[in-house]
């Protein structure tokens, strides 16, 4: 559905987007992931045909046409950060607007209406609308015409709790529809409930690409124990260094230890049958959010490539 290869954005001096090549997947969601700064918006752009690169190629849809083309914009539907309507129009009235400038049906406006549970609101004014409800109205309006390939940038920025979690709801409607989904975001616990792929970049580059399964295997992977001691440190590190076990860490009467695929288990027994006291002890497992601040540091140390 989306091919990028590599693609090089310049604006001046500054290169916003380096070498970066990614594809994405017919009824994939597909997330993009970044600290500020680090080429989101201008890569958002370059899909959407609102930027054109410096170098490389991108093509999208079936027919793999350039983003530029008319064609392709067609099969796209796009809801962008912060979206505004004009206050006076009511819901209906605004996605006939777009239904319209498509050339499509007026019973379009209504089948958009459904899909985003706004049918009951149609009447009511844009600038009547909470944050929330404004969401929704953008995705109807990126929905009229059901295109194949959806762009979402920053789609809850600005939502509160109980309004990000019913537009989330309705992105997982959409995937199970087998819509294609780019979802654009800074933070990864935005995007961890419905992505399938995470593209993390780092200062205009692709610092890795992984599956959201990947990276759930390697949060278990990467589980600590830590471990309060009813006696000096010395005895239990000798027990488990010597058993293989590598520490993180080491207190007066606390340890930690690297417990690679879960051996926290082993660890325990090893103390127990050193007969080292254990007053007590935690699995510390590192957040997804933690590991993708390891990846953006990796990324952001000198001469680091682009990701796997």
């Amino acid at each position: 559905m989306i091919r990028v290869a590599g693609v090089t954005k310049r604006y001046g001096s500054v290169t916003a987007v380096r070498e970066l090549s990614f594809e994405v997947a017919r009824a994939e969601t597909f997330a993009i992931v970044g600290p500020n700064g680090a080429g989101k918006t201008t890569t958002l752009k370059l899909l959407l045909g609102l930027a054109h690169p410096d170098a490389g190629t991108i093509v999208i849809g079936p027919e793999r046409l350039p983003p530029r083309d008319p064609r392709a914009r067609r099969g796209l539907g796009y809801v962008p950060q912060r979206v505004e309507f004009p206050r006076d129009r009511t819901v209906a009235q605004v996605l006939g607007f777009y239904a319209e400038l498509r050339g499509l049906p007026a019973g379009a406006v209504g089948e958009a209406l459904a899909r985003v549970r706004l049918s009951d609101l149609a009447r009511r004014r844009a600038g009547e609308l909470s944050g929330g409800y404004l969401q929704r109205l953008g995705l109807a309006q990126a929905l009229l015409g059901d295109p194949g390939l959806l762009v979402l940038d920053e789609p809850t920025a600005s939502l509160d709790p109980e309004a990000t979690w019913e537009f989330r709801s309705l992105i997982e409607q959409l995937r199970r529809e087998d819509k294609t989904i780019l979802l654009c975001s800074h933070l990864l616990s935005e995007i961890e409930r419905v992505a399938d792929r995470v593209l993390i970049l780092v200062e205009g580059r692709r610092a890795a690409l992984e599956s959201l399964a990947e990276l759930r295997s390697r949060q278990v992977g990467a589980t600590r124990l830590h471990v309060e001691l009813g006696a000096d440190a010395a005895a239990a590190a000798g027990a488990l260094e010597r058993r293989g076990f590598a520490l993180a860490a080491r207190h007066e009467r606390a340890i930690v230890v690297e417990t690679m695929n879960g051996g926290g288990l082993e660890a325990l027994e090893v103390l127990r049958e050193a007969g080292v006291a254990v007053r007590s002890f935690e699995l510390l497992r590192p957040s997804l959010e933690e590991l993708f601040l390891d990846v953006v540091r990796a990324g952001r140390e000198p001469g680091a490539g682009g990701g796997r």
